[in-house]
């Protein structure tokens, strides 16, 4: 699969021209199954990886939770991460993380209900010291309006399909890193759409923290005992 390329390439440059992107960085080892690719973290043996970013959109019509640096679809995305499509999935891929055989085609993203994929905990962390909080994504992205509980979220992997039959990642070419309208592009969705059909109703909550605050988010397999993210 398309994403195995990429993982064969990660220790070197030459990953680069798979993506076609300006500049790829390699997967580092920091410690027993840790690694860093650019400023992205991941911990194996706790099944997570963590990526710094800024709060980039509140108070307007929402279609992504986080998106790369200059992407295409900044305008509406609640948070802005330091990590290009290419490492972003390289990180979900050493998480053990693999597409759903059966996901419906591309073309298809948008009406499907339901998506399929290993589903994720994502998390949201800011401030220092004493005054650090820690929420799940959901919980910061949907306001009151949206008429959505956040813990009825699911994230799962889908590994940006819409890169099958281009020579680019699509991730990194539009920056869609993760959104909840089932974008074939992303590499992370919600696995029901959110706001779909309802343009302008998810706009994030009043507790979310300011544009431009530096947080990490947080993205982690999830099991039983964990709560939505």
């Amino acid at each position: 699969m398309r994403r195995r390329t990429l993982l064969a390439g990660a220790s070197a440059l030459p990953l680069g021209a798979v993506a076609q992107a300006p500049v790829v960085n390699p997967v580092q080892s920091i410690g027993p199954n840790r690694f860093r690719i650019g400023r992205i973290e991941v911990d194996k043996a706790a099944g997570r990886f963590t990526v710094p970013g800024r709060v980039l959109v509140t108070g307007k019509a929402l279609e992504y939770l986080a998106t790369s640096p200059g992407g295409m679809k900044a305008y509406e995305s609640l948070f802005e991460l330091h990590a290009g499509g290419t490492e972003f999935n390289l990180a979900c891929i050493l998480l053990g993380l693999e597409r759903d055989a059966t996901q419906v085609p591309i073309h298809l993203f948008r009406q499907e209900k339901t998506l399929k994929g290993p589903r994720l905990r994502i998390d949201v962390s800011w401030g220092e010291g004493e005054q650090r909080q820690s929420k799940p994504a959901a919980a910061l992205l949907l306001n009151p309006e949206a008429g959505v509980a956040p813990e009825s979220v699911e994230w799962i992997y889908v590994g940006s399909p819409a890169s099958d039959g281009r020579p680019t990642f699509a991730a990194q070419d539009t920056g869609t890193l993760i959104g909840f309208s089932h974008d074939a592009n992303c590499i992370i969705e919600a696995a029901t759409a959110v706001g779909l059909g309802a343009y302008g109703t998810v706009r994030g909550h009043a507790s979310a923290p300011p544009i431009d605050t530096a947080i990490t988010l947080s993205v982690g397999l999830w099991n039983a005992n964990s709560n939505a993210g």
